[in-house]
């Protein structure tokens, strides 16, 4: 362990710095990860937040909160993170351990359990459309029962964080930021662990499940359309018509109602009646139609994108915390495990920074818009 010291007493400082070197790798990629989401989610957040403010439905609500998350992920909880990467021996403030852990848990909980929320309201809007749907209003109180939870799940870590002693060579002791050692010896760490493993694990498979039910329901409906290509479509008559439609009843915004008009929502039938049909634009009602039902599709395809990336970015993550448990959080000491364990330990960081490239390439109005502010930006510098 001491390297290029064997003929000179070591000091503390010289063994964080060997353990430092040891983890440049996870060091580069957290400053990577940090570089990119911090402008990234400021960006989602200018955008939605501003020109696309208009856009107040409750999946869009979801989407800048997930945006307010990502964004404090990478302005807090990677920060902390690297800080931790390179004191590994000499972290000596346990309540700072203690506070950045839990902030770090509880926005990951945060992150994962919004996810959770806004899959659940896309499937009911796919699958049940005739049903009232989630308001903007008690989209609000979903999301703060979502911080409630995090912060039950939490505030165990905070308990339970604290300052780890580890015996060096030179009779030296290294400050450690983990379990506090208070609780060694005691199940409540592997307790906790297990149940924050079983939350995530728990949040990939309710994620599978519902965009399974999702994907089966769009190829259905698929089927019925090519089927059936009168829906949503008013043919011309040459006598007047009666059009009679179901109406949702919601307080969302018409933005948000375009979302989940389909086949199944809205069934027009064509009555003969004088004095009516003549004042119906046939080809304007035929475009509406299409664009209600391209922007529903637009919506799943970022949801489901979205949750994509979240089960791909956590994937690694547990896969270590299980292996972590089966060799009781012990890992075998190389210089390839001390390189590759911390990067693996934290993929699911990817998921914090993924988003906006996933409305840029699934929605070109937030790729338009983007591109405006960026120019905008470029200008007010420029000017100075």
């Amino acid at each position: 362990m001491a390297g290029n010291y064997t003929n000179v007493e070591m000091t503390l400082d010289d063994f964080n710095d060997e353990e430092t070197a040891k983890r440049t790798s996870a060091i580069v990629y957290l400053s990577v990860v940090m570089a990119l989401g911090i402008p990234g989610n400021l960006l989602v957040i200018i955008v939605y937040f501003g020109s696309l403010r208009r856009r107040d439905g409750t999946h869009w609500m979801y989407i800048r909160a997930l945006a307010i998350t990502d964004l404090l992920v990478c302005t807090v909880a990677i920060p902390f993170e690297l800080f931790q990467q390179t004191h590994q021996l000499t972290f000596y403030s346990a309540a700072g351990c203690s506070i950045f852990r839990s902030i770090s848990v509880h926005l990951s909980l945060t992150s994962s359990l919004l996810l959770i929320a806004m899959s659940g309201n896309r499937l009911r809007r796919v699958c049940q459309p005739l049903k009232k749907q989630l308001t903007v209003k008690q989209g609000y109180v979903t999301i703060a029962i979502v911080v409630g939870i995090a912060l039950l799940f939490c505030w165990p870590e905070g308990a339970l964080s604290g300052i780890s002693l580890e015996k060096l060579d030179y009779n030296l002791t290294g400050y450690d930021c983990s379990f506090s050692d208070r609780f060694s010896g005691k199940d409540y760490t592997t307790i906790y662990s297990t149940l924050l493993l079983t939350v995530y694990i728990s949040c990939m498979l309710a994620l599978v499940i519902m965009y399974s039910i999702v994907g089966r329901q769009v190829l259905k409906r698929t089927k019925f359309q090519t089927s059936n290509r009168a829906s949503c479509t008013i043919p011309p008559t040459s006598g007047a018509t009666e059009v009679t439609s179901y109406e949702h009843h919601s307080t969302d915004t018409i933005d948000d109602k375009s979302e989940y008009v389909d086949d199944k929502r809205i069934t027009i039938e064509i009555i003969k009646h004088p004095g009516i049909t003549d004042n119906i634009d046939h080809k304007k009602h035929k475009g509406k139609c299409k664009t209600k039902k391209k922007t529903s599709k637009k919506v799943t395809r970022i949801a489901f994108a979205i949750s994509f990336c979240f089960i791909l970015s956590y994937l690694p993550y547990v896969a270590v915390k299980l292996n972590a448990s089966v060799v009781k959080g012990r890992f075998t000491q190389t210089p390839l495990t001390k390189a590759i364990f911390p990067i693996l330990a934290r993929t699911f960081i990817i998921n914090n920074i993924i988003n906006p490239v996933i409305y840029g390439f699934l929605d070109p109005t937030f790729l338009q818009h983007c591109k405006i502010t960026i120019r905008y930006v470029l200008c007010m510098k420029c000017q100075n």
